[in-house]
């Protein structure tokens, strides 16, 4: 497959497991970071640390879905806090 320069080496998906895997209370949306044009493994690990297979997931649109609040919470986790010196801080 060829890839744009342009094209981000990872995309951001939202999925969950699909119905009647688990009960509703498990179904939440988890946020991974797919390699773009890679090659599909079989699991996929979510930004909160869950593995699920790939046949169990449930694609869904960017902001549907109850999402993972662990997913949500690690989001951005690698930009560091910057002092803001209009605070004083």
């Amino acid at each position: 497959m060829i890839i744009q320069d342009s094209m981000p080496a990872k995309v951001l998906a939202v999925g969950r497991l699909v119905p009647g895997i688990a009960g509703e209370s498990r179904r939440s949306a988890h946020l991974f970071d797919v390699e773009a044009g890679g090659i599909r493994p079989e699991k996929l690990r979510a930004r909160c640390g869950a593995v699920l297979q790939l046949t169990d997931i449930e694609w869904l649109p960017l902001g549907s879905g109850m999402p993972c609040e662990r997913c949500l919470g690690l989001t951005g986790a690698t930009d560091q806090a910057q002092p803001r010196r209009e605070l004083g801080a």
